[in-house]
C-alpha cells in the first residue's frame, strides 16, 4: 500500500495512546458508580444499596447515549449525575456534581495506563511532522483528559486537542475532523488520522477526505465488510509502515 505523505497527525486518545479499558467499560462503569456512591453515603446522603444505585445510573445514562448514537451530539457523565439526583430527589449543584464525579472518577484513574511505545512514537512523529494533534471522544469533562496527559507526558506533543465533550460533535461527525485540519493549519487530505475504531476513526476522517490508520485493539470486533485496503497496525511503533517517519 502507498506510503503516506501527510503534513499533520492526528491521533485518537483512548485505546490509541492511553488504555482506558484495563477492565471492561461495563465493570469500570459499576466501580465508579460504586465509589460515586459510597462518596455520598459518607458526606450523610441516604441513597439506595449498591446495586439499585448503579441501575438507576445507568437508567439516567440511557436516554443520553442514545441521543447520542441517534445524533452524534455527544452527553456527558455530569448530565447522567444530575439526573441521577433528580431521580434520588437530591438537590443538585454544579459544586455537588462537580465532587460527585470527582469521585465517580477515580476507578478509571486508577486503571489507566499508557502503552509502552506511546512516548517513543509521539516523539518521532513530533520531529518529522508540522502539526500533531488528538480528538477523542469522551463523555468526560476535557480537564481530566488533559491531567492524564501531563501526568504521563504527553502533553506537550500537541498542538491542539479536541475532546466531544467540549467540542460539542462525536466522533464520526466530520465537523470535528474538519476542525482539526482547520487547526492543523492544512487540508485534510494533507492529514492523516490514527485510531481504533473503524467508524469513527476511518470513515469519520474519510468523509472530509482525510486517510486513517487503524489501530486493532484484540478482543474488539470491527464489521466484516471492512474494506481490505484499509491501513491496519496492531501497535503504535507500526507506524511506519505507512509514514516516513
Amino acid at each position: 500500500m502507498n506510503e503516506l505523505n501527510p503534513k499533520a497527525v492526528i491521533f485518537d486518545l483512548g485505546s490509541t495512546l492511553i488504555e482506558y479499558e484495563a477492565v471492561s467499560w461495563d465493570e469500570l462503569s459499576r466501580l465508579c458508580a460504586l465509589e460515586a456512591r459510597q462518596w455520598l453515603v459518607d458526606e450523610g446522603y441516604v441513597v439506595p444499596e449498591e446495586a439499585e444505585f448503579h441501575e438507576k445510573f445507568e437508567l439516567a445514562k440511557a436516554p443520553l447515549r442514545q441521543k447520542a448514537y441517534e445524533s452524534q451530539v455527544e452527553w456527558c457523565v455530569p448530565q447522567a449525575a444530575e439526573a441521577l439526583f433528580t431521580e434520588l430527589k437530591l438537590e443538585y449543584s454544579e459544586e455537588l456534581g462537580a465532587r460527585f464525579f470527582e469521585e465517580f472518577y477515580r476507578p478509571v484513574d486508577r486503571l489507566l495506563y499508557v502503552y509502552d511505545d506511546t512516548v517513543a512514537t509521539l516523539e518521532r512523529i513530533r520531529k518529522a511532522y508540522p502539526a500533531v494533534g488528538l480528538i477523542s471522544n469522551t463523555v468526560f469533562p476535557e480537564e481530566v483528559h488533559l491531567k492524564e496527559l501531563k501526568r504521563f507526558g504527553l502533553l506537550h506533543f500537541f498542538d491542539f486537542t479536541i475532546f466531544s465533550s467540549t467540542f460539542g460533535w462525536r466522533k464520526p461527525h466530520p465537523d470535528i475532523f474538519a476542525k482539526a485540519a482547520n487547526l492543523a493549519g492544512f487540508a485534510p487530505a494533507e492529514c492523516v488520522y490514527v485510531g481504533d475504531r473503524y467508524m469513527e476513526d476511518i470513515e469519520g476522517p474519510h468523509s472530509v477526505g482525510m486517510p486513517g490508520v487503524l489501530r486493532m485493539k484484540a478482543g474488539r470486533e470491527y464489521p466484516s465488510e471492512m474494506p481490505l485496503a484499509t491501513r491496519r497496525i496492531t501497535t503504535l511503533s507500526e507506524l511506519d509502515r505507512f509514514l516516513d517517519f
